[in-house]
């Protein structure tokens, strides 16, 4: 009988050659089912290299898509070892954790090697690093007996694991007053920050021109004369700008901050102290433990230079993304952000006292891991300091309402460093009415942000399905209104015939 090779058991000149034989019809019909058999396998395999081509490509979308088409040209595929490792590959990048594990776990009792990378992956997101180092060198072992790609991959993941192995010696002892889950786009709007400490602000609310339009949010000085961003540049990669107002008013052509800062990754979120000189900001570069991590670097007063940055460590830092530093000094209080708690749609925010010396956990401490995770805030907390806890969370609420006993008072950037202050300042009737509207609309979407953010921690306590529900809503509305908003304010500046 005459070999077949398998990639090509079904083509014509293979059948042609069977049928010249004399053999005998049951023999022929045996020998064509199993060539349509070795087609099928052949069809599925080529269909599972394609999904493991997108999976290496991050179109998981794709790669699921193909993985459907795969058990449906062979139901038995469902079971091979690349079926299964890729299946868990794909829970793992869209999210899917629990399902991701289950799976990896299946694929590499089955012999895929390859699972032992994101194996090492989740192992790290929970904290077990003893566990990561074991997997990535299961890893490594595998990729040098079967010659396949990854060295550069596995050795990033051990770059990340050893400065978190690292900075679990340094954990910092701090004491977190609360805690909400809040919209990853406009969560920093809910940081209750006093004049003193400047602002950080939406796209639309930016007064000139410089202003990156693909930037997320940029922070302001308290005189407003020093703006910090992160934008992407020419080959897309963020990296922090800032600019200065002259003193004709205008702003200076915005400038890349040093590389330093950005360290071989993606730099933003940036928080300046009042002093100009302390600096805090997201990057995902080198010394990160994973995604963003939170650095401060300082600046010198004289040259502008800024000095090395530092990684601030734990409990703030994490194999997750952890960004958004800010402080408020004069109430001793900092805020930031972190998705470690997989919150759909949503990050946590964490409220913390500063500590005026940084005094770090015994790393020999039985709950160095818990602290580190910061599994449960609450625990970080003194039982006979609740009553000053509460005091704090009051204040600082105090601030989101500061100026509404007079709400005729604003400030809209008319161009040239100049601004309306007061009614009296429009020319025109109808631009009055305008911004009365505007600002009636800017009190509705407060109220109903205050409204979302009770949600929040109510649901972050219960996880109930009718507040879920309530807040699925609220965020809906909220988007409408801050739709309306854009064109409330287009009115002002056209009706006034100004240049928005």
């Amino acid at each position: 009988m005459v070999f077949i090779g398998w990639k090509s058991v079904m083509n014509a000149a293979s059948i042609k050659i069977l049928y010249n034989f004399n053999i005998p019809e049951k023999v022929k019909r045996t020998y064509m089912s199993f060539l349509f058999a070795c087609a099928v396998l052949t069809a599925a395999a080529d269909i599972l290299d394609d999904a493991a081509g997108k999976l290496r490509e991050g179109d998981y979308i794709h790669a699921r898509e193909l993985l459907g088409k795969a058990v449906a040209a062979n139901p038995k595929v469902k079971t091979s070892p690349q079926y299964v490792y890729l299946s868990g590959a794909c829970e793992f990048e869209t999210g899917n954790y629990n399902s991701a594990g289950k799976l990896l776990e299946e694929a590499k009792k089955k012999g895929a090697g390859a699972a032992n990378l994101y194996l090492g992956r989740l192992a790290f997101m929970n904290y077990d690093f003893e566990t990561a180092s074991e997997r990535y060198s299961d890893f490594r072992n595998y990729i040098s007996k079967s010659r396949q790609p990854g060295e550069e991959t596995v050795g990033e993941y051990e770059r990340q694991l050893a400065v978190a192995e690292s900075a679990m010696g340094r954990v910092e002892e701090i004491v977190v007053i609360d805690s909400m889950a809040l919209p990853k786009d406009t969560f920093f709007k809910s940081y209750r920050l006093p004049e003193s400490a400047g602002a950080l602000l939406l796209p639309e609310e930016m007064s000139f021109d410089g202003y990156g339009s693909d930037a997320g949010m940029a922070y302001v000085n308290e005189s407003g004369d020093f703006i910090m961003w992160g934008e992407p540049d020419s080959v897309g990669n963020v990296r922090l700008v800032e600019s200065v107002r002259l003193l004709d008013g205008s702003w200076q052509e915005p400038v890349e901050v040093s590389s330093l800062l950005s360290r071989g990754g993606y730099s933003d979120y940036p928080f300046m102290m009042p002093d100009g000189v302390t600096l805090y900001y997201a990057s995902d570069g080198d010394e990160s433990m994973g995604g963003y991590d939170i650095f401060v670097a300082s600046r010198d007063a004289t040259t502008g230079e800024y000095l090395q940055p530092l990684n601030i460590g734990m409990p703030f830092n994490s194999p997750y993304d952890d960004y958004m530093l800010a402080i408020d000094e004069e109430n001793g209080v900092g805020w930031w952000a972190t998705d470690r708690n997989r919150l759909d749609g949503k990050v946590t925010v964490y409220v913390y006292l500063v500590n005026d010396v940084r005094k770090n956990y015994d790393p020999d401490d039985d709950n160095i891991l818990e602290y580190a995770r910061l599994s449960d805030y609450r625990a970080t907390q003194h039982e006979s300091d609740r009553a000053r806890y509460e005091e704090i969370l009051e204040a600082l609420e105090g601030l989101e309402s500061a100026g509404d006993e007079n709400p005729e008072d604003f400030r809209l950037p008319v161009g040239g460093g100049r601004y309306y202050t007061s009614f009296d300042d429009f020319k025109k009737p109808a631009a009055r009415d305008a911004m009365r509207k505007y600002l009636a609309a800017c009190d509705a979407v407060e109220e109903s942000e205050h409204k979302l953010d009770v949600l929040y921690r109510r649901y972050s306590d219960t996880r109930a399905d009718n507040v879920k529900n309530e807040i699925i809503r609220l965020e809906e509305e909220i988007g409408r209104q801050r739709s309306k908003l854009i064109s409330l304010r287009s009115d002002v500046y056209r009706l006034e015939n100004l240049t928005n």
